[in-house]
């Protein structure tokens, strides 16, 4: 019986899409200035590779494999992106709410089950999801950069679990990653939603275990699969 359900942020609850059309840009342009010129497809085609591979810093690793592995000149570029994310958090208006999520969390509490959030981000996500309402569904109001563990680490999800009193064999994790939500999840006996979307609906499951208990395009297919489980 599921009586926990455990949301990663990107993704399933922000949906990051604008931020990730705005980080590839801001690569293109930087890689332009020092006279690299890189086609989107060729962008395109270096990322999926990174992806397919389970890449563990995808960004810093395009950014590695697009300047031809020259260090000075990637350790430039990494910083003009660190630097600028304020400057896109801003066009992007901070937050992208996932369509119905607000009605899907608060069907979800009425229905009495315990929410938490295993999300790798900044402590200034939680302020602006406060701001927002979402964090009100939640009964951890922290993320990685708060407690100092980060996915795919398991400790992470043991350590919210233990947080909002949730049996893992009673938890359902929501994400979108297979290296950094799903794998971890079921190694703990939890079981596993993944959400295909973004940059990583392409990663594929290179064993039987990593590959997600259900998978789902549309998030408000949640509470079916939730309520049917139960049933």
């Amino acid at each position: 019986m599921i009586k926990n359900i455990l949301f990663d942020i990107g993704g399933p609850i922000d949906k990051e899409s604008l931020m990730d059309k705005l980080i590839d840009e801001q690569i293109i342009n930087s890689l332009k200035f020092f006279d690299i010129n890189i086609s989107k497809t060729k962008y395109i085609e270096t990322q999926n590779k990174l992806l397919i591979a389970f890449s563990k810093n995808l960004y810093k690793d395009i950014i590695w494999e697009l300047t031809n592995k020259n260090y000075k000149l990637a350790s430039i570029i990494e910083k003009q992106l660190y630097d600028t994310e304020k400057e896109r958090n801003k066009k992007r208006g901070f937050f992208e709410p996932q369509e119905n999520i607000f009605n899907i969390l608060k069907n979800l509490k009425r229905k009495k089950y315990n929410l938490g959030i295993v999300a790798n981000q900044p402590t200034r996500c939680l302020k602006i999801m406060g701001k927002l309402g979402l964090l009100d569904f939640f009964s951890n109001k922290y993320v990685s950069d708060s407690v100092n563990l980060y996915k795919p680490d398991e400790k992470f999800f043991l350590h919210v679990c233990n947080h909002i009193n949730a049996n893992p064999y009673e938890s359902i994790m929501i994400g979108d990653r297979i290296d950094n939500d799903i794998v971890p999840a079921k190694n703990l006996g939890i079981r596993t939603i993944r959400f295909l979307t973004g940059r990583y609906k392409i990663q594929k499951p290179r064993k039987k275990s990593e590959k997600a208990d259900f998978s789902i395009n549309n998030i408000s297919n949640i509470e079916k699969i939730i309520d049917n489980y139960d049933s």
